[in-house]
């Protein structure tokens, strides 16, 4: 008899023994999710069950055949024989890299705005030069005017460098006042770009939409306050870069602890309360491909939309879409419909650990009774593959994955025994957690009680180590990503010192270390002939001592007795 002959025989004889036990199905389906419950599943390993399952298996010479929980699902003990040489899910057509348009930024700026672009910093300059009229308006205090002036574009890039320089010294979230100390245990290059009181302002004026129409775009939109400059973020991110074959998708949570109505509290992550993001991220460099905020439950309208893990899932995969790449995600995520869909109109692979309370899985892959440690099991489907692995006494892990087709063992993990599928997933399962590392390693975040804000420091955030991504590979370089910063973040502060140092209002020593920071020597302008007696600017008022002698450097009026005589020698060394 045939391959074929004998096939369909034994499915039919399959198809024959599930529908005699199909009267069990409700009865078991209900135990199994009892025990589920009580479980306590975690991303690898999860409570085996020793209860007696009901289950129907048919062995033949070679081979056995389960059915999951749900009395539907089949699945084969011996992987599915194909002719095929290579399957599609491991051909690449797209090459990874800098896309042409990127390839030319060779600066540490030019690479930083591909990403925050200048469109997204003028509308930001624009709606914070709002903000700033209506604190004016409401301010009336003389004594304040002087930091109370509209942004210019310049001082905008100075303030966001600062951010960067702050989280390069780990000073985030020092006080300013810290910061901007003049006994000699400050941050020089913050009191020579701008002023504490004038920093202070400038970020609490910082503001990302119009606040005009925010009230009747937040009836329809809970993120209507940061959703134009998040979403050109996004785009930017996306059509930047083309990611490798590896990709990871999972959460990261932005700290925060003030109002708002979508703020999540995770027991595992380390801020615990904040803002949660659901990240695509490239596990070859960590290049952030995608974003996706969290919004609650959304108002009736063009924004509402399913936060469930199938659908978060499907909006991730959007730029990477028929790609033939592998997507890794943990046990919240990973479904068999979900992988059956990111095959079948995505042509996308993924792997990703299972929940013990999925109806398509055979009930003694969940069970630990009679099984060794370090043994492994696999069920097999055409494309998806299923193994059940006991790392130690009464834990089982469950590992899905349309990429893999094999019962190969890792010949890595020595006595552990582990299948390629799990040394597959721990090595690609970790590219958004890596993420989060980066960021909070030089984190730009300061304290503030408007969630807007948070999300825009995650901007930074991410801007930045995207940025040094593409920096390396169009410069070839392997530069470190705490020189790119600071490189960045000085050169984000130079058209706002060249304007500073020509300010003749400002003290002389503090125009003399801009220039200094510039590598230039100070001039002073030419002392002015005075024909008129004026009154010495060091000596009491109550002297009233009138001289016509300017000082050669300020200009300021002085008397003989405090005119300090030097030798052209000494001159020389003062102006070198």
């Amino acid at each position: 008899m045939s391959y074929e002959n004998e096939q369909r025989r034994l499915l039919a004889l399959f198809e024959q023994v599930s529908t005699s036990d199909n009267e069990h199905a409700s009865s078991d389906e209900e135990r199994f999710d009892h025990i589920s419950q009580r479980s306590q599943d975690s991303d690898t390993e999860q409570e085996g069950s020793d209860s007696d399952e009901r289950e129907t298996i048919i062995t033949t010479s070679d081979q056995q055949f389960f059915t999951g929980k749900d009395n539907i699902t089949k699945w084969s003990s011996q992987p599915p024989r194909s002719n095929v040489r290579k399957r599609s899910e491991n051909i690449i057509l797209q090459k990874h890299g800098v896309n042409p348009f990127a390839q030319n930024s060779k600066t540490e700026i030019e690479c930083w705005k591909h990403f925050i672009s200048t469109r997204m910093l003028q509308q930001i300059l624009c709606f914070t030069n709002a903000k700033i009229k209506q604190r004016q308006f409401a301010n009336n205090d003389k004594s304040r005017k002087y930091f109370l002036k509209e942004a210019t574009m310049e001082e905008l890039l100075a303030l966001l460098g600062l951010m960067y320089l702050a989280g390069l010294n780990h000073s985030n979230r020092q006080n300013l006042s810290d910061l901007w100390r003049s006994d000699g245990t400050g941050v020089d290059i913050f009191r020579t770009t701008m002023s504490m009181q004038r920093f202070y302002f400038l970020q609490s004026c910082l503001r990302f939409d119009d606040a005009l129409t925010r009230q009747e775009r937040k009836s329809l939109d809970n993120l209507a306050p940061i959703r134009s400059i998040f979403e050109d973020f996004v785009s930017n991110c996306k059509y930047t870069y083309t990611p490798s074959k590896y990709l990871t998708i999972d959460e990261k949570l932005e700290a925060f602890r003030g109002r708002c109505s979508f703020r999540q509290y995770i027991p595992n992550k380390p801020a615990k309360y904040g803002i949660k993001m659901y990240a695509l991220v490239d596990v070859k460099n960590f290049y952030t491909v995608n974003l996706e905020i969290y919004p609650g439950k959304q108002p009736d309208g063009p924004f509402l939309q399913s936060n469930k893990a199938f659908d978060v899932v499907d909006r991730l995969v959007q730029p990477i879409s028929k790609s033939n790449r592998n997507i890794t995600f943990d046990n919240w995520f990973t479904s068999v419909p979900l992988m059956t869909h990111l095959q079948k109109n995505h042509k996308l692979t993924s792997t990703g650990t299972l929940r013990k309370n999925k109806k398509e899985i055979p009930p003694r892959f969940i069970t630990t009774r009679g099984k060794e440690i370090y043994s492994t099991q696999f069920a097999f489907q055409k494309d998806i593959t299923l193994v059940s692995y006991i790392p130690k006494k009464s834990k089982v892990m469950l590992v899905l994955s349309s990429l893999h087709h094999d019962q190969n063992i890792d010949p890595t993990s020595g006595d552990k025994c582990k299948p390629e599928i799990l040394t597959f997933y721990n090595s690609t399962k970790i590219g958004v957690d890596v993420v989060d590392e980066l960021c909070a390693a030089y984190d730009v975040s300061r304290n503030s009680k408007r969630w807007p804000m948070t999300v825009f420091y995650a901007i930074m955030n991410v801007a930045a180590i995207n940025s040094v991504i593409i920096y390396r590979e169009n410069n070839n370089s392997q530069i470190n990503r705490s020189d790119f910063l600071r490189k960045l973040g000085l050169s984000m502060l130079e058209g706002h010192l060249c304007v500073r140092k020509n300010m003749e209002n400002l003290p002389r020593g503090l125009r003399k270390r801009i220039h200094d920071q510039f590598g230039e020597t100070m001039t002073y302008a030419p002392s002015k002939s005075s024909t008129t007696y004026r009154r010495c600017k060091v000596c009491p008022s109550a002297k009233d001592r009138k001289t016509k002698h300017n000082c050669n450097k300020c200009n300021k009026p002085i008397c003989m007795q405090h005119i300090i005589p030097l030798c052209q020698s000494c001159v020389d060394l003062d102006s070198d």
